[in-house]
């Protein structure tokens, strides 16, 4: 990666995510590479990084987390570092991630835990730039040792995993997505050969992702357990007292909304009161991902 410097969030975004797929691929194989570093990415001639073989690099201290090899602490300094051009230990313990480096703070901070329970899976990291980059096109000659994910099924836009204080804490059964249906032996058999590809759903605007926003606050309030419907399986496992917390807020009130189509984010301020007296005004940033026609939160931010 070197002879590169300070990338913005896109640029390095769209360099680092082939090495986000090729490691997912690898944790996939229930392999490991433990030597994610700077020096473990090469940058072929079409510009397209790869991560090396761990045979070939050996770990930098810089790049290696607190409690030893991790590979998606490893990929999260190294992103770190491409947008900023400093390693973790440069700025702070816990790492102090800059607002310089925008859209990614979220994922890198998420990827930076202490606890490596808290921290995205290779695949979920991979799924979070994938869902804000267009993903380049794959050369035709690879070199040898690179470790490269190939002919691999397009994994589902689960987001990273979350870093909502408000939805923290606690052990509950997890929620799992209902399986679609089997067609009856009834329905006709479409021709894969005749049927004219889909283009999917729009992206949403910004004025679609702020009703999103408002509509989600008065369902949560108003009825949890559908306000819970409305997040990934993934995030549902990751917010075990959501009905909890939910089921405490009265009258909630939305004052400000502000949306990011390119980011698929909507960020929202409101008041409310609590069931047991007082009251509390938070500023919430949702990361959402679409599932067919409809919109999911995969991750959420609270201040």
């Amino acid at each position: 990666m070197s002879g590169y410097g300070v990338l913005s969030a896109d640029d390095a975004a769209r360099l680092l995510l082939p090495v986000a797929e090729s490691l997912a691929s690898v944790h996939a194989a229930s392999g490991r590479h433990g030597a994610i570093s700077p020096a473990a990415i090469e940058v072929d001639a079409g510009g397209r990084a790869l991560l090396v073989d761990r045979t070939r690099v050996a770990p930098d201290p810089d790049y290696t987390a607190p409690e030893g090899a991790d590979d998606v602490w490893s990929l999260a300094a190294v992103l770190l570092h491409a947008t900023t051009g400093r390693p973790p230990t440069a700025v702070g313990a816990p790492p102090d991630v800059p607002r310089t480096t925008g859209w990614l703070a979220p994922l890198i901070e998420l990827g930076l835990r202490p606890e490596s329970h808290e921290r995205p899976s290779a695949a979920e990291f991979a799924d979070y730039l994938r869902a804000r980059v267009a993903p380049p096109a794959a050369p035709r000659g690879l070199p040898v040792g690179a470790l490269v994910l190939a002919g691999a099924a397009v994994l589902a836009l689960l987001g990273v995993v979350g870093a909502a204080l408000l939805f923290a804490g606690g052990d509950e059964e997890p929620r799992t997505r209902p399986e679609r249906p089997a067609a009856t032996s009834d329905e006709p058999e479409e021709d894969p050969t005749s049927a004219e590809p889909s283009e999917g759903p729009a992206p949403p605007t910004a004025a679609e992702l702020a009703n999103f926003a408002r509509d989600y606050v008065a369902t949560a309030s108003g009825d949890p357990e559908l306000g819970y419907t409305w997040l990934t399986p993934a995030y549902q496992q990751r917010s075990p007292r959501y009905r909890e917390v939910w089921s405490s807020i009265r009258d909630p009130r939305v004052l400000s909304v502000s949306a990011d189509p390119r980011a698929m984010s909507v960020s929202y301020t409101y008041a409310y009161r609590l069931a047991g007296g007082g009251s509390r005004t938070e500023d919430i940033t949702l990361f959402l991902v679409q599932d067919g026609p409809r919109l999911l939160i995969a991750d959420a931010t609270a201040r």
